[in-house]
């Protein structure tokens, strides 16, 4: 398996990927969506690809605001992560999830941001977002609004409201 950045000519396999993984297309239209957007960071679009080239898992971290007393700090919201259905059990998200988590590093972003399962995210060092006194924006059980500190204390005295660009709402 090999995890690399996206590229134009892997976008129909990328909405293929997601719209198999999430039997429909809301998640392939907010990757439309958020590759319009000034807040797509192409070099954190990643597929897995098999050896002999097949695309089957798909994951995006693209910017989010977090705003705190005085300050505004971008931060990375993780959305989606995708993988066929039968290469599901195989790692393949841990893999994306593994370098995309990597390369956030290196970029120097505090944190990521995912609305997603509880059980999943938490393996990666994933805590609900209240931990850090920041409030999901969205009206979900607070266990699913998960945040991950990408350097020790990188979210303390961060206290505040994250907003999510209209990329994340818009219809196509």
């Amino acid at each position: 398996m090999i995890i690399r950045k996206e590229q134009p000519q892997d976008y129909e396999a990328i909405r293929r990927v997601n719209e198999e993984a999430f039997k429909g297309t809301v998640e392939a239209d907010l990757i439309q969506n958020i590759r319009k957007s000034d807040y797509y960071q192409p070099g954190l679009s990643l597929v897995a690809e098999t050896e002999d080239g097949l695309i089957v898992g798909y994951i995006m971290f693209s910017e989010i605001s977090l705003e705190t007393s005085g300050r505004s700090r971008f931060i990375l919201a993780l959305a989606p992560l995708a993988v066929l259905p039968e290469f599901q059990g195989r790692r393949v998200g841990s893999s994306l999830m593994e370098e995309g988590i990597r390369l956030s590093r290196e970029k120097a972003y505090p944190a990521i941001a995912v609305l997603g399962h509880a059980d999943y995210y938490p393996r990666f060092g994933f805590i609900p977002s209240n931990q850090f006194g920041i409030p999901a924006p969205f009206d979900v059980p607070s266990e699913y609004f998960m945040l991950l500190e990408l350097y020790d204390g990188s979210l303390e005295n961060l206290a505040g409201t994250i907003h999510y660009p209209a990329a994340f709402s818009e219809d196509n």
